[in-house]
């Protein structure tokens, strides 16, 4: 019996299909995979990612917007989803700043007579 939760499901098939088949390459799996299974594991990412925002939106205080600790809270007895979390949380923040310390300015002004002697 199937248990519906949220909104009606939206026909949204083949929005994973590519990387799914990429990943399962890169898991062993052939490198066309049958198009049933591509299927199969896409409704199941779908239904999981559906599950988890359902759940952050219950455990959330403010029930309108859902948190990046929402979503670290429901995590907290996986501590392996939780540390890949933090991690791309952190590799985001350091991209961020990356980016920020870099100056555009720099890279696009044209060299001038004097930056090519003195090289």
């Amino acid at each position: 019996m199937e248990v519906r939760r949220g909104r009606p499901p939206k026909e949204k098939k083949g929005l994973f299909a590519k990387d799914l088949r990429l990943l399962m390459y890169g898991f062993g799996d052939v490198v066309n995979p049958a198009p049933d299974t591509v299927n199969v594991l896409e409704e199941m990412v779908i239904d999981y990612i559906t599950d988890m925002c359902l759940k952050a939106a219950q455990s959330a205080d403010n029930k309108v917007k859902v948190k990046v600790d929402d979503f670290k809270f429901i995590l907290r007895h996986d501590t392996k989803k939780l540390a890949r979390v933090e991690e791309l949380l952190y590799m985001s923040e350091d991209i961020k700043r990356a980016r920020q310390s870099f100056d555009v300015n720099e890279v696009e002004r044209p060299l001038k007579k004097n930056d090519v002697e003195d090289s």
